[in-house]
């Protein structure tokens, strides 16, 4: 991750500007925060609307920021959100908080300085740094507001004008470059609770362009918009607030790390929680009231949108025992990026492909201060088609790329709990079993919606409360028709075993949440496996299904198989999705406790000698020829990039080799009469690669059988079969490197 810093004027004077008309300025100074009206001039006006058309509410509402003086070295909870950025929107991390930091004031040569005092960074009782945040120049010529009453125990800045203002973070960039905002426009200043909040409009341009700009009609692709929600709030921790400790397996979110005082350097991460107790008062939710607009749209109005939203959020009740969340509709003027409200961001957009869970914790204690979780119409839309076993109409939208750009702010960037791809949901119909993933339920159609829609919300919403991702919920069903499909809503679960959790926690999150906030002593007992995980167990794996999961993948695998094999033309989507399972299929080879038995499944239908089926297209055996090479290639040629999420190398034991030298042996000699010469090809670069006798003991076979069979061919044939021999003979003279 590289961040971009914003770039400024670095003035140390005071700063003067030429205002418009001088008027009075109804303004009490009381409060620790005051906005000061700003009367921009005409010309200044129309630059900034045209510079930030479309994402300014009104040019003309600037205005400076009055803090008073007596509270500048208090600590305040400084918070940013994201709430709007071009290009991009939510794919570029709009909807996103940006962090929380502990801060205070300290004014000095014409400047107010922003500085983070959450102590996390005190090493020892000597070295305790302070780390500036930002810097404000100070407005002292401003008439109107020097001739207010109290004027004096105030210091005033221009909101829009620190030094330190924005960065861009690309994921997917490897080295440091510029962003230079070219303007910055403070709006909507508003009390909220214990504080105050307003937004900040920037536009400005980067070193390096967005390769996704003109996808989202940006025609410059190095310029960058958005809107940042800032608040600042009186620093504060919930009373009888305990953190928890970080268990042995990392069942939870990490909370804010700091360092142990006089340590040497060691660290503490407690576990991030809310302060969630018997006898509090619930926590609200907020649902846009943009879910009304699909709630009345004439597709969905059988549906109870509304209903299903609050079952996902107050379903966790049921884990605590207790009412610990409650959802209501907010009206017109609710403003989901206030740090006060926690919001369900309901998108009336049809084709947003994720969802994604966010936070705002106190970095001091880890104590969870808000969330927030986004929710696309599309997870309506695409359940409303799915559950009628029409899931085609999305099939475009598959290979959409999501764009690397996110924003940052003063050092603080996003950092979701989840980004979930409902794309990766739904049956593909590329695969022959696309069409036998049907739930075997009473439900009604509308009862399935629903209750989808509610299983999203819920595992959104656990993201929120502190648990991460299980990813071994599946492996609890013994794919009997009424087993439990998942001992977790935190897993991802297929479509059809989605709608099947009742609309509550599963066993393992609600000992899970019980445990986080001292509501039981125990840890969870259910098998639990996390993100980090997926990269080293292949049974630790997203939307599978039952206790044996290789029998699963593989029986995924042989469905895009078998379309590849009977198709007459394979689209790229469907070369690119083999592609894709076939390396989910080979981990189990690469890393599971039964390396033997998956690989003799994963060729077994198209091993030599081919056998095939009845009725078969004309095209299947020379298929089955090209799947051949392209396992055994993936397992044993292609570079580690190629191989996915496990990449080590296949197992060098005889139990496992001697069924591999077996097949490598048959292709290379054709015995079925189906082998291409890319596939022997690729069969003698395996061998050597072996670098074992039995390998050469086939190379040598090899070589002897071509040499006798090379005086009956003639044409085309011949001349393959002597470049054929011409490889085997290379690669054994020497065999041994």
């Amino acid at each position: 991750m590289v961040m971009l810093t914003g770039g400024g004027c670095d003035t140390a004077e005071p700063v003067t500007e030429t205002e418009a008309p001088e008027a009075s300025l109804a303004v009490s100074l009381e409060d620790a925060f005051v906005a000061v009206p700003r009367a921009t001039s005409t010309e200044q006006r129309q630059q900034v609307e045209q510079q930030l058309s479309g994402i300014v509410t009104d040019a003309g509402t600037h205005f400076y920021l009055a803090i008073k003086r007596s509270e500048l070295d208090q600590k305040w909870f400084l918070s940013a959100f994201l709430k709007q950025v071009h290009p991009g929107g939510a794919l570029s991390g709009a909807g996103k908080s940006l962090g929380t930091r502990v801060v205070s004031f300290q004014e000095q040569n014409g400047r107010l300085f922003v500085l983070d005092v959450d102590g996390r960074k005190k090493y020892s009782d000597v070295f305790d740094p302070q780390v500036l945040v930002e810097a404000y120049p100070v407005v002292t010529d401003y008439g109107p507001f020097n001739r207010l009453r109290n004027a004096d125990q105030y210091v005033l800045i221009d909101p829009s004008a620190g030094l330190n203002r924005f960065g861009v973070v690309g994921d997917s960039l490897s080295y440091s470059t510029r962003f230079q905002t070219e303007l910055s426009f403070a709006q909507r200043f508003h009390a909220i609770t214990d504080g105050i909040a307003f937004e900040q409009v920037f536009t400005g341009y980067s070193e390096l362009p967005d390769p996704f700009a003109s996808e989202f009609l940006e025609p410059n692709g190095y310029r960058t918009s958005g809107t940042v929600g800032l608040a600042l709030r009186r620093y504060k921790e919930g009373p009888g607030y305990t953190p928890t400790a970080m268990p042995a397996q990392t069942l939870y979110f990490p909370g804010a790390e700091s360092f142990i005082n006089n340590a040497g350097g060691w660290t503490d991460t407690p576990a991030m929680k809310w302060n969630i107790h018997p006898g509090m008062k619930p926590i609200p939710w907020v649902i846009t009231p943009t879910v009304l607009t699909l709630q009345a749209d004439p597709r969905f109005q059988a549906y109870d949108l509304v209903g299903a939203i609050k079952r996902g959020v107050e379903g966790w009740n049921q884990a605590f025992g207790f009412k610990v969340l409650e959802a209501t509709v907010g009206g017109p003027e609710l403003d989901f990026a206030d740090d006060d409200k926690n919001v369900l961001i309901f998108d009336p957009d049809e084709f947003m492909p994720i969802a994604f869970a966010n936070f705002r914790i106190n970095p001091i204690t880890s104590e969870m201060r808000g969330a927030s979780v986004y929710l696309p119409a599309s997870w309506l839309v695409l359940g409303d088609e799915n559950f009628e076993s029409d899931p085609g109409a999305f099939a475009a939208a598959r290979a959409r790329t999501l764009p690397p750009a996110r924003i940052s702010w003063a050092g603080m960037k996003a950092e979701p709990l989840c980004d979930l791809n409902v794309l990766e949901r739904f049956g593909d119909p590329d695969s022959s079993l696309a069409s036998s993933r049907t739930a075997v339920t009473p439900q009604t159609k509308k009862q399935k919606v629903e209750a989808y829609l509610t299983h999203v919300v819920l595992h959104e919403i656990g993201h929120t409360l502190g648990l991460r991702h299980n990813f071994a919920g599946s492996l609890v069903y013994d794919g009997t028709p009424t087993g439990l499909r998942s001992s977790s809503v935190m897993d991802y679960v297929l479509e059809e075993d989605s709608i099947l959790d009742g609309g509550v926690p599963g066993p393992y999150d609600v000992q899970a949440v019980r445990y986080l906030y001292g509501l039981d002593a125990q840890l969870p007992t259910w098998e639990f496996c996390t993100d980090q995980d997926r990269i080293t167990d292949p049974r630790c794996a997203a939307y599978d299904r039952t206790n044996d999961p290789f029998s699963f993948t593989l029986a995924d695998f042989n469905g895009y198989a078998q379309s590849f094999l009977t198709t007459a033309s394979v689209s790229v989507r469907l070369n690119n999705t083999l592609n894709s399972r076939t390396n989910l299929v080979l981990g189990f080879v690469r890393a599971g406790t039964e390396q033997v038995r998956a690989y003799q499944d994963i060729l077994a239908s198209v091993r030599p000698p081919l056998v095939v089926p009845p009725g078969a297209p004309a095209v299947y055996a020379s298929r089955a020829d090209e799947l051949a090479r392209r396992v055994l290639t993936r397992l044993y040629l292609d570079p580690v990039t190629s191989r996915g999420t496990f990449t080590a190398n296949a197992p060098t034991t005889p139990q496992f080799t001697a069924p591999v030298l077996a097949d490598v042996r048959g292709i290379l000699l054709n015995v079925d009469g189906v082998r291409g010469y890319a596939a022997r090809r690729a069969m003698v670069d395996i061998l050597k690669q072996f670098q074992t006798l039995p390998a050469y003991s086939v190379l040598r076979e090899a070589r002897d059988t071509l040499t006798a069979q090379l005086t009956s061919l003639t044409g085309d044939e011949r001349l393959q079969s002597e470049d054929l021999l011409a490889r085997i003979t290379s690669a054994l003279s020497p065999y041994y490197r």
